[in-house]
């Protein structure tokens, strides 16, 4: 199992960090390539500067290099070296190379006027930079160029210990390489502190949600959560609402099948007893048979359509689709709820605008669906009127079903909202013991699972009208 925080810091120092490496090697290189630059020309501008103090006079060669001004040649400690060659004979070398016997600095050859910028070992030991070039000096002023005929090639190596300008490249290095760490560090502590402040609100959901029992009624909400957690709490906060109502309507449905099988039980015993106290009584013994097997039938009724409730909320509920004759499934469908019903002939109006009868439907879902329909409008709409039943095409493709009556009974709102719960019954005193308000519950589900749009339309006429849509292809 992995942690969000973790991650979450891991990336944040991993891609600062890339950013922060990337950022100071370039800064590192590049104030190196600097400071090597400014190194460089300033040992070209030096060598120059000792080049123009070298110049032909009538009586030779003169080097006007004056003691005091430049130490650095001078002293033995810290100290910068030259050395000018005239043909292959030294011509000027610096006084700090006097400190050290038979010692002469390291010529490169290179064309004339041009130089070369190389390493090397100082007499003192110290690693530095030279500049060696060739050049012919020139004329003093004083000297008429057509007197000179030739003039001879002289040779110059300049070096200076560059050890201080390393030595302040390393503290860079190493200032750069404290800074990277040091901000590393930092941004992983600001980091884990930002996420565990803004995680608080998510501990304390958690926590919130392990102490929830069955009386909990939601979970309060924390004025400082975040926006992301605010979405989580809503969404349990409904999941906890439905299993509520999920519980209520188990607690419901519990008592009114306990209470549907009571009154049958209850009247299955009274008949018992009574019988088994007066064995003799024609009253009771002449009608006992049939009356047990009314009331068994009863039970049977109620059992088998609690079992028809079940399955259609089970994921084992079997659906095949295949071609369906409406205007066959109809007629079979009256015939079966004609023996319910006998004056149904008289009072269902059938209505049709199907050019072709045939539609593509699981058969058994829409035989129980209009069966169940057709059964609850005919007994619970006005004695003696007229039930309406059609089935029109829509300019989709889809099928509607439309099932019309008047109601026997006013309905409320209430009784509109909960008219698809198992075991509802408008009539709260249940005086019709053959009614038990499964099944428009059964067509519910059944419509769910098919993918019937079922919806149910109430005027104060009292006229319910049950609508099913039924999509094709």
């Amino acid at each position: 199992m992995y942690s969000i925080k973790d991650r979450l810091v891991n990336a944040l120092t991993v891609i600062i960090g890339i950013i922060l490496l990337v950022v100071f090697l370039s800064l590192d290189f590049i104030l190196d390539a600097w400071v090597d630059q400014q190194f460089d020309d300033a040992l070209v501008e030096k060598s120059n500067y000792f080049k123009s103090l070298v110049e032909v006079e009538s009586d030779g060669i003169e080097f006007e290099y004056h003691k005091g001004f430049m130490p650095q040649f001078e002293r033995k400690e810290d100290a910068q070296y030259f050395q000018i060659w005239l043909g292959e004979s030294t011509f000027a070398k610096s006084q700090s190379l006097s400190y050290f016997d038979d010692v002469d600095l390291d010529y490169q050859d290179v064309p004339t006027h041009e130089s070369r910028i190389f390493d090397i070992k100082l007499p003192d030991g110290s690693m530095g930079k030279a500049i060696s070039s060739r050049f012919q000096p020139q004329l003093s002023s004083d000297v008429d160029p057509t007197d000179v005929t030739y003039i001879e090639t002289m040779y110059l190596t300049l070096a200076i210990s560059n050890q201080r300008v390393s030595n302040i490249l390393l503290m860079a290095d190493l200032s750069l390489i404290f800074v990277f760490i040091t901000v590393i560090f930092g941004i992983r502590m600001v980091v884990i502190k930002v996420v565990d402040r803004e995680l608080d609100s998510l501990y304390l959901l958690n926590k919130e949600i392990s102490e929830l029992d069955e009386n909990a009624q939601g979970i309060q909400s924390n004025p400082k959560e975040s926006k992301e957690i605010s979405p989580i709490r809503k969404e349990l906060n409904r999941y906890i609402e439905l299993n509520i109502q999920n519980v209520a309507n188990e607690k419901r449905l519990s008592s009114d099948i306990a209470h549907e099988l009571k009154t049958p039980i209850a009247e299955l015993i009274s008949l018992s007893e009574m019988n088994i106290r007066f064995p003799d009584d024609v009253r009771i013994s002449a009608t006992y048979k049939e009356d047990v097997l009314s009331i068994a039938n009863n039970m049977k009724t109620i059992v088998n359509q609690l079992m028809a409730l079940s399955q259609s909320t089970s994921g084992n509920y079997g659906i095949e689709k295949k071609e369906v004759d409406v205007r066959l499934l109809t007629e079979e469908i009256c015939a079966e709820l004609q023996f319910k019903h006998p004056t149904m002939g008289e009072r269902v109006a059938f209505s049709s605008s199907l050019a072709y009868p045939m539609i593509y439907v699981d058969r058994f879902s829409l035989e129980t669906v209009i069966k169940n329909l057709l059964d609850n409008a005919l007994f619970y709409s006005v004695e003696e009127s007229i039930v309406s039943a059609s089935i029109e095409k829509e300019g989709d493709g889809s099928i509607v079903i439309k099932i019309k009556n008047i109601s026997s009974n006013p309905l409320t709102q209430d009784d509109l909202n909960n008219i698809f719960k198992p075991l509802y019954q408008v009539d709260k005193s249940r005086t019709h013991t053959d009614r038990h308000g499964l099944g428009l519950a059964i067509v519910k589900n059944i419509a769910q699972l098919n993918g019937y749009d079922l919806s149910v339309d109430y005027q104060e006429s009292r006229e319910i009208t049950f609508t099913v849509v039924i999509p094709q292809g």
